[in-house]
């Protein structure tokens, strides 16, 4: 897995599903069998009501562990990938950003959220950011091994440029851009999740809102204001651009105050 420069959190993804598998059976996986696995997939599905996503994690270790390790490819034609589960994402009201915002206190709390959402990043990609990545003169910022290890460039708002500032002088980090407890170490996926949690309950929002809303919010604000769809797709990372048009379906479902043509046609009184 290393070799084929897998990330480590990836490698432990991976190994997590077959652990689980044979801890399930209490066998060795030599001794399992498609059925069985299919089954234990099953399990998942009905009894731990695990998501689309979270099963093609395990089905992917599983299917690693048979082909590269046992060298069973016939198990692996067997063992299906959950069928997809299309929705549409919650994301933020412009309104309701600049209110949670303006209610953070925490000068390192609010650079933190205020960055992922005006960088569409992810949890991952903001615990990593180093002090070096921060370009003032392009106003950008490099995000170092993001999904599928590729590095990218995202833009660095002139509000965020003046609150980072602030931030340094105040905080004095030390090697990445957000410390953890301490000095020269990065802050973690969780610590971020909890600052949002904080942030939300103060302003009462309660629909389903998480970290990732961020940066679908973002997405979707560019996308209202006409950035082409291309470009978003490249400022987010994303690979192809089918999964950048979820977007599309945002903001149609937002934009409630378009007028039908054929209302005006027949105005109704």
């Amino acid at each position: 897995m290393v070799l084929e420069n897998l990330s480590k959190r990836t490698i432990v993804s991976y190994l997590n599903g077959p652990q689980q598998l044979i801890r399930y059976y209490n066998k060795l996986p030599q001794e399992i069998t498609s059925d069985q696995i299919l089954a234990y997939l099953v399990h998942l599905k009905e009894e731990k009501q695990q998501k689309r996503s979270t099963m093609r994690i395990a089905v992917n270790g599983i299917r690693y562990l048979y082909q590269h390790f046992l060298e069973r490819p016939e198990i692996c034609k067997q063992i299906p990938y959950p069928k997809a589960e299309r929705y549409i994402p919650e994301i933020f009201t412009g309104t309701e950003l600049k209110g949670l915002f303006l209610g953070i206190k925490n000068q390192k709390h609010s650079a933190l959220l205020k960055l992922i959402y005006s960088a569409g990043l992810r949890r991952g990609e903001a615990c990593n950011i180093l002090l070096s990545d921060i370009d003032t003169k392009n106003m950008q910022v490099r995000i170092r091994g993001g999904k599928g290890r590729r590095d990218r460039y995202v833009m660095l708002s002139r509000h965020m440029l003046v609150e980072l500032s602030t931030y340094i002088q105040a905080c004095r980090p030390q090697h990445y851009l957000f410390n953890g407890r301490k000095k020269g170490t990065p802050t973690s996926a969780s610590s971020i999740r909890w600052a949002l949690c904080q942030a939300l309950k103060r302003e009462g929002l309660q629909r389903g809102l998480n970290v990732h809303s961020l940066r679908h919010s973002f997405a979707s604000h560019l996308l209202s204001m006409g950035v082409n769809l291309m470009v978003i797709r490249d400022m987010l990372g994303h690979q192809s651009i089918l999964t950048t048009m979820i977007y599309l379906h945002i903001n149609y479902r937002m934009k409630s105050e378009v007028v039908n043509p054929l209302d005006k046609m027949f105005p109704v009184l």
